[in-house]
């Protein structure tokens, strides 16, 4: 133990004075933060086990992302009961970061207890949903950027409006072919955390007639507010939709952001009875805020 924070130590000194005498560098303070993180994982991955509901599976290369021609793993929580009543239909919620919702492994230490906190509601008698989600890419900056920031500069292009169409036209089209969905708006929904936040609040305005419901997680609004924000004045009729905002208190900027977002919602007509907007006491921009928001989200956004 003494030897590890002696070297840590001296890595952080190190990383200190490379710091005072060459200026804030992105790259190195990124990668000891990168490598740090690796360090942890490769132990932590030696112990740990799969946390899965026995409702929740990981299908390996299950579908195709035409835009890419590549197949793509999904994540999908089927409800209690699901092979038991054919005749039976379910909303569905979308989700970008799908590697976070159901398993601390895939998550690499982070999820969101989606599918536990769906069936403890379902055995209190309360509704219950398919639940669907698929990981970021190698790129995700690019792939979660329906549009190109000033901010910070991509090497290529951003795809994030190919990958939102995707999800809207392909995925789900192969999701409704497969599982028995209410595949209507008002019983379909998108979610997504921080640049997932982002791809969910511009899914939910650019799609009406896929997707009624919306839970939008420290939305990554600072691409490009003015045109995020636009989209809203955009959408055909917000006053159908229902939507779920959340984000931590620490991170002031992504709050001013959401309460910006909130106020043109709310001016554009949705009812103050169709939006929970949610501040997080004591969080950050980290996924213990987004998996207590998603606990106030269920069964509000479903409901």
């Amino acid at each position: 133990m003494l030897r590890f924070f002696g070297w840590t130590s001296l890595v952080l000194g190190l990383l200190a004075i490379i710091i005072f005498a060459f200026g804030f560098d992105e790259d190195i303070v990124y990668g000891f933060r990168d490598w740090k993180h690796e360090q942890w994982l490769e132990e932590w991955l030696k112990t740990a086990r799969p946390t899965f509901a026995e409702n929740a599976h990981h299908l390996p290369a299950a579908v195709t992302a035409d835009y890419l021609g590549e197949q793509k793993d999904v994540e999908i929580f089927l409800p209690k009961g699901y092979e038991d009543n054919d005749s039976v239909r379910y909303p569905v919620l979308y989700f970008y970061d799908g590697d976070n919702l159901f398993d601390q492994i895939t998550g690499e230490g982070s999820e969101w207890e989606v599918d536990e906190w769906i069936n403890r509601t379902d055995s209190l008698g309360g509704p219950s949903c398919i639940v669907v989600g698929v990981s970021s890419g190698d790129n995700r900056s690019a792939e979660y950027k329906p549009y190109p920031s000033d901010q910070v500069r991509e090497e290529g292009e951003v795809f994030g409006k190919k990958h939102a169409e995707w999800y809207a036209r392909g995925l789900k089209q192969w999701v409704d072919a497969n599982y028995r969905t209410k595949p209507e708006p008002e019983f379909t929904g998108i979610g997504g955390c921080s640049l997932g936040g982002l791809m969910a609040h511009y899914s939910l305005m650019t799609y009406p007639d896929v997707y009624g419901l919306g839970i939008i997680f420290s939305p990554s609004l600072w691409v490009d507010e003015p045109q995020s924000l636009d989209l809203v004045d955009a959408h055909p009729d917000v006053s159908k939709l229902r939507v779920f905002i959340n984000s931590g208190e620490l991170e002031t900027p992504i709050v001013e952001g959401s309460e910006r977002l909130r106020d043109r919602l709310l001016a554009a007509g949705l009812p103050e009875d169709q939006l929970l907007f949610d501040i997080e006491p004591g969080e950050g921009h980290w996924h213990a805020t987004w998996k207590k928001g998603f606990k106030k989200a269920y069964p509000w956004i479903v409901e």
